[in-house]
């Protein structure tokens, strides 16, 4: 795969995602060579500076199944090398090498993996980021999630989301650029609110105008906190929006679209393929 956007970002190279023996064991592994081209804020009360980031991205990830139950248990490792650019300029002293090794646990009932109408999804994963692991540094990252999708009515369809991630309060710079948490959510850029510490929530409800074509709307809310501060008294970004999402591949049930959603600072456009929660 390759893209591109308008302000220069690019992303090329190949995954494979699978599920084996009955979806018993699911796979995804890949490598990726990307620059990114981004506003990056180093706190959220000041101005932001060009942030372009530079590098190669391999990873791979496989879960398998507990007996019969919706249970799985999984592994994970990637490695990143990455050069940022600050402001245009480039210090070899802010290259880094990234090595993690991770586990997790998940509860999976959905109907479907790509556009799933009914069914939960829940999680935790623990991120080991070692100088072992071929890295350069040593510090966690935690998320724990959760989404649920349920049917209003045979054409009616709602969804629940919530996402909390975490990292250790050891993570070094260059390191602490792109390895804090941010915001994840439709109608604010990536990297915009980023901190030790994240939670949102978003509510998704559908309505099935056919068997091929869905329009949806969605709200939400988040939070962006360090370790040194109180999660009552952050500030809370609020989003909303609506899209619509074509059944391309009935046999997959992988659905396309749009969505248009607005943030506390400006209107994005997402093509979507499948769900827009992973």
């Amino acid at each position: 795969m390759a893209l591109g956007t308008n302000n220069g970002s690019q992303l090329y190279g190949g995954f494979h995602y699978g599920n084996w023996m009955n979806d018993r064991i699911r796979y995804l592994g890949g490598l990726f060579g990307a620059k990114f081209n981004l506003k990056y804020y180093p706190t959220a009360s000041l101005g932001s500076v060009d942030l372009s980031l530079e590098g190669v991205y391999f990873f791979q990830e496989m879960d398998v199944r507990i007996g019969n139950s919706d249970f799985f248990i999984g592994g994970a490792y990637s490695y990143m090398s990455s050069k940022p650019t600050l402001d245009g300029i480039s210090d070899p002293l802010l290259h880094s090498k990234d090595g993690r090794l991770g586990w997790r646990v998940m509860y999976d009932t959905r109907n479907n993996q790509f556009s799933p109408q009914q069914g939960t999804k829940a999680g935790l994963k623990v991120d080991y980021h070692r100088k072992a692991f071929g890295g350069q540094f040593d510090y966690q990252k935690y998320n724990a999630y959760a989404q649920h999708h349920t049917r209003l009515s045979q054409n009616w369809g709602l969804g629940v989301r919530g996402d909390v991630k975490s990292i250790s309060d050891n993570v070094e710079f260059p390191a602490s650029i792109y390895a804090r948490p941010y915001i994840e959510m439709r109608g604010i850029a990536a990297m915009r609110y980023q901190a030790d510490n994240t939670a949102l929530g978003e509510i998704e409800l559908s309505y099935d105008i056919d068997e091929r074509w869905t329009v949806l709307g969605f709200v939400g809310a988040a939070t962006a906190f360090n370790h040194d501060e109180s999660i009552a008294k952050s500030q809370v970004h609020y989003t909303r929006g609506g899209g619509f999402r074509y059944l391309i591949a009935r046999q997959l049930g992988l659905r396309v679209g749009v969505d248009v959603a607005k943030g506390p600072e400006e209107w994005t456009t997402y093509i979507q393929f499948g769900s827009a929660w992973k």
